[in-house]
């Protein structure tokens, strides 16, 4: 089984053999560098990979994405703050934390899911529950050693598509900085089915390449 991604069609394929089994919409970043004045947006780059893992993901380039994706919170309405639990098991303020304020909290899960409370847990990672890794495989072992490192980017769902799938709404990918966007269900019939297994190829094709 091997992952091709087609950017310039917003599909991904799972190839068996020769045949392509199943497609997916997918949806890349754009063909040439973009302007985003905190990262700029860039193509999904061409070139054959190897799946990693999946993993919940955390990163402090984007502030929702600074606590994972499930994490418990508490409301605390007389602080006016929001408390998340730490892998510890104790508790700290996401307004101290992470900048982010109680009424923000509130807004997004407004936006997303139409109920004005905080969440029992965390909802607003930008790279969904989990994150498939992948990378250049430089000496060919499917193994990631030597000076070889996961790429930037990766497959991943968003706040906004996990929060319209669990509503039963119509899901709208929309392109991304540079990772794969995928819908929540078909990331999961994906990896039910063993394409996100470690040591899968993963091929980018070129934007102007058609299946």
């Amino acid at each position: 089984m091997e992952l091709h991604f087609f950017p310039g069609q917003n599909l991904l394929a799972i190839k068996q053999g020769n045949i392509y089994v199943s497609q997916y919409a997918a949806w890349g970043g754009p063909a040439s560098i973009g302007n985003d004045p905190r990262m700029p947006e860039e193509p999904t780059w061409p070139g054959t990979y190897v799946i990693h893992s999946t993993q919940t993901y955390i990163t402090p380039t984007w502030a929702f994405s600074k606590i994972k994706w499930g994490t418990a919170l508490q409301d605390k309405p007389q602080l006016n703050d929001v408390y998340y639990q730490l892998p510890n098991k104790k508790w700290a303020s996401v307004k101290n934390d992470v900048g982010i304020e109680r009424k923000k909290i509130i807004d997004q899960y407004f936006t997303y899911y139409g109920k004005m409370k905080v969440p029992p847990t965390w909802v607003f990672n930008d790279f969904g529950p989990i994150a498939i890794r992948w990378f250049k495989d430089t000496n060919g072992n499917k193994i990631l050693d030597k000076k070889e490192t996961l790429s930037g980017q990766m497959f991943h769902t968003t706040p906004e598509n996990e929060a319209e799938s669990s509503l039963g709404k119509s899901v709208n990918l929309v392109p991304s900085h540079g990772c794969i966007h995928l819908k929540p269900r078909d990331r999961d019939t994906i990896l039910n089915s063993g394409g996100f297994k470690p040591k899968t190829i993963f091929v980018v094709h070129n934007y102007n390449e058609k299946i």
